[in-house]
């Protein structure tokens, strides 16, 4: 039996066999847009996680490597256990807080860093380079026009008669590091042989332990500067703090003078009159006067040090933080760009803009709120919008100073 035919069925049942509807459609788009969008923010996540990673590690690494380097050169420190070779080398440490770059009329509150000059045990290999450089500068005043051959002759020669010691003298001196942002700054130093002198001019010289203020026209900051190389670089901040036989604890707060139950931020081991005033590098509440300089036994040395090092991000890298409006000198909110990405504790940090440290009491949205200015020995100044605003890494740790030198006096 034969069955008419429902044409009119037949082209509905096609398309519904032969594709999706609009609505079906939408449905698979909408499904695979969010998957998308989840893919993208897992590997945007990844992405910041190992790039997170990767800093952490760079500032990890620097941050040992200073804390090294540094330890190295202080530990190198004649603590005055005994007064032998006092006919050769002092055991003197002179710290004095002066103006960045040593300028000879600093600013009225100019920011400030400290100046460690003391003695120390001096290796072999640099002290037989220290030699060679000072035979050769001699012989060159004496003979300037000799020949290169009869130099080489005349420096070995005298070379054998010059014994090595052991002993020399250290100068350490934060700067501001060249071509970089104002509040990146490096660690110079220098070493010298015990009474060594270094000219000025055609017919002048100086030692450089010799002179009360380094900066002044005594020891001009470019000599300075000339006489040093860079110890370490990409620094945001370097600072020491001395047990004294008064110091109880190393917090900051628990004496800011002087003498007080906090730690020393200057130090004169000879009281010798030097550390009086503020352009001197601070009052010392150990200094006995000029008296004290000669008197050997009237020395005193620190316990131990403290040191706080700030490692600066590596400047190739997406800045920190950026300001996002200007600051002035008094201000006490700092707005940031973007601060949701800004990796400072919320509850409250350091940060430093330019030349300038400030602390921070809390993180709100884009808002650094509860500003307090110009710590750190910095000075508050204006700063524009657009600056970079640093956290860096901050290491410390604690170097102790064999010696038989308290303030037996009192």
């Amino acid at each position: 039996m034969n069955h008419p035919t429902n044409t009119r069925l037949q082209p509905q049942r096609a398309a519904a066999q032969g594709g999706f509807t609009l609505i079906e459609l939408v449905v698979v788009m909408g499904i695979l847009s969010g998957f998308l969008v989840m893919l993208v923010q897992l590997v945007g996540i990844g992405l910041r996680l190992f790039s997170e990673g990767e800093l952490g590690q760079a500032l990890a690494d620097r941050s040992s490597q200073a804390q090294r380097v540094i330890s190295e050169e202080l530990r190198t420190l004649r603590g005055g256990v005994s007064g032998r070779d006092r006919d050769v080398c002092d055991d003197r440490l002179l710290v004095q807080s002066l103006p960045v770059g040593l300028p000879p009329r600093p600013e009225a509150n100019a920011s400030q860093v400290q100046v460690l000059r003391g003695s120390v045990h001096l290796p072999p290999d640099r002290e037989l380079a220290l030699l060679e450089a000072k035979i050769t500068a001699d012989i060159l005043r004496e003979q300037p026009d000799i020949k290169p051959s009869e130099l080489s002759a005349l420096l070995a020669a005298r070379q054998q008669t010059e014994p090595l010691r052991g002993l020399g003298n250290l100068l350490l001196v934060p700067w501001r590091q060249a071509d970089a942002d104002d509040a990146i700054l490096e660690l110079r130093a220098a070493w010298f042989l015990p009474c060594q002198r270094i000219d000025l001019e055609r017919d002048r010289s100086v030692d450089p332990f010799e002179v009360l203020v380094p900066g002044s026209p005594e020891l001009p900051s470019t000599v300075v500067f000339a006489h040093t190389e860079p110890l370490l670089k990409d620094l945001l901040h370097v600072e020491f703090a001395f047990w004294s036989q008064r110091t109880q604890g190393w917090n900051r707060t628990s004496g800011s003078a002087s003498g007080g139950a906090g730690p020393e931020r200057i130090w004169d081991s000879a009281r010798g009159g030097w550390l009086t005033d503020a352009a001197s590098g601070g009052e010392w509440a150990f200094d006995r006067g000029a008296a004290s300089r000669n008197d050997t036994t009237d020395d005193i040395q620190p316990h131990a040090i403290l040191v706080l090092c700030v490692i600066a991000q590596p400047a190739d890298l997406a800045p920190e933080g950026l300001l996002g409006l200007g600051l002035e000198a008094d201000g006490t909110e700092l707005t940031l760009l973007a601060g949701d990405r800004f990796p400072g504790a919320a509850d409250g940090g350091w940060v430093k803009v330019r030349g300038e440290w400030m602390h921070y009491d809390a993180l709100a949205g884009d808002t650094l709120r509860g500003l307090r200015r110009g710590q750190r020995s910095t000075k508050a100044i204006d700063h524009p919008a657009g600056v970079r605003v640093h956290v860096g890494r901050t290491v410390e740790f604690v170097i102790p100073i064999p010696h038989a030198k308290d303030d037996w006096n009192g």
